[in-house]
């Protein structure tokens, strides 16, 4: 008789020991090899990662429709809804998209249109993962995207973790997963674009005519008490962008990089144009 209900911290763990299995059995190949000269084994280093994915893939979800740490913890994906297409669409996203990636990084890295495709394929991944995690916490299914994708559904005939009255441990391990889910999605956030649409979208909320921009007619003037508004630190090759504030260099191009439209953190004045200041 199987089990109906397969707790979440138990699918967790099982995405976490393949992890590991994967880990592990690298470093065994690596400390094989270790004697090898590194410039013989670098340029091979995608394939290499590719033959070890595909000899998991091969012995475990192939062969026994399991992955290693779905087994370790007495779990399996249902064998009537894993057809053999199914097998090769889950081959080809968790190590064919992997390989491709590795591949376009060491050969192809000067070359933006194939790098600009795999940021893209990373970005839907990404999403992917955020999207379908969001779900897992909610219903306790597919805690994969490929499981969603593929309308993989996990199945036991027993728990070998029978002793889950841990809750504490178990709120610690999703609360871990929750906090890199947000890590993970604040990094890839404008946070200058984003406080600008925002204030083009308030723009009848109090703090509109704090953030509103104000043209300073005095020129900027540096002195021995000067520090960039951006860092708070002496300038480092000092620069302007038209108001009476002064910037490092890296602290104002990288902003503008970040964001066109970035304004002084101090005025708010959002000058196009960056320029050195010179001693008058």
């Amino acid at each position: 008789m199987s089990v109906n209900y397969i707790p979440r911290v138990t699918q967790l763990d099982a995405v976490q020991l393949d992890l590991q299995v994967e880990e592990l059995f690298k470093e065994l190949v690596f400390q094989a090899t270790k004697y090898v000269e590194p410039r013989y084994l670098q340029p091979l280093l995608p394939e290499i990662e590719l033959l070890i994915r595909t000899w998991i893939f091969k012995y475990s979800v192939y062969d026994k429709k399991s992955t290693f740490g779905q087994q370790m913890l007495s779990l399996s994906y249902k064998a009537d809804n894993f057809s053999r297409s199914k097998l090769y669409w889950y081959y080809g996203y968790t190590i064919g998209l992997k390989y491709l990636k590795d591949r376009a990084i060491y050969s192809f890295t000067s070359n933006t249109k194939v790098q600009n495709i795999v940021s893209k394929l990373e970005t839907f991944q990404l999403m992917g993962d955020i999207f379908s995690f969001c779900r897992f916490i909610q219903t306790g299914k597919y805690p994969m995207f490929i499981d969603l994708l593929l309308g993989l559904r996990l199945t036991a005939e027993k728990l070998t973790r029978e002793d889950l009255t841990d809750f504490s441990w178990t709120r610690e391990l999703l609360w871990h997963n929750l906090i890199e889910l947000i890590g993970t999605t604040i990094a890839i956030i404008n946070i200058f674009g984003l406080r600008r649409k925002l204030t083009s979208v308030l723009k009848y909320a109090w703090w509109r005519k704090h953030v509103k921009s104000n043209a300073v007619s005095t020129a900027p003037v540096m002195s021995l008490q000067t520090v960039c508004v951006c860092c708070n630190n002496k300038p480092v090759l000092p620069h302007t962008m038209g108001c009476n504030h002064i910037f490092c260099y890296y602290c104002i191009v990288a902003n503008k990089i970040a964001d066109e439209d970035f304004a002084c953190p101090k005025c708010y004045y959002n000058g196009k144009e960056v320029n050195k200041y010179i001693m008058p």
